[in-house]
């Protein structure tokens, strides 16, 4: 899965949401975001916290972003795959008054799956600060419980 910059957003996940909402922007004052426009946050002295969700926006996305095998494979070990996503829980990341509280915060995990597109999709449906989602064909190595992605140690999350 490609790293995507915010303003690449649309091109592999489809937002909505059905009114408009409020959001900080890079400079740190809060705004108004159109319905059905991604909500990018940022704390008061403008550091990026993420796509912001709750429960009014809903995000999918694009299967041809990931892999076909991983998608379309009639084969279950084809469609093995490990989704990794950093995410603030919506209350932590609302009430965090600095950029230590946020990071504080944030919950670190990997996923195992069959099914990486319903995964992902189902991740983003959780309010918060979704920092970062990707993925990898096949199941990652089990590090007693973590594992290890972009140099970063993810814990496995429980079944």
């Amino acid at each position: 899965m490609p790293v995507l910059r915010a303003d690449q957003f649309p091109i592999a996940f489809d937002f909505a949401r059905c009114e408009a909402a409020d959001v900080r922007g890079p400079d740190g004052s809060v705004r108004t975001a159109p319905a059905d426009v991604p909500r990018f946050d940022h704390d008061a002295a403008g550091q990026p916290r993420g796509l912001l969700v709750t429960d009014a926006d809903r995000a999918a996305i694009d299967p041809l972003m990931l892999p076909a095998d991983l998608t379309e494979s009639a084969s279950l070990s084809a469609r093995e795959a490990t989704v990794y996503h950093l995410f603030v829980p919506i209350e932590a990341g609302l009430t965090a008054s600095s950029p230590e509280a946020f990071e504080a915060a944030m919950v670190r995990r990997a996923y195992f799956t069959r099914d990486a597109a319903g995964l992902i999709d189902s991740l983003l449906a959780s309010p918060g600060h979704h920092v970062a989602i990707g993925t990898h064909a096949g199941f990652a190595q089990n590090r007693g419980g973590f594992a290890r992605y972009r140099g970063k140690l993810w814990q496995l999350a429980s079944s």
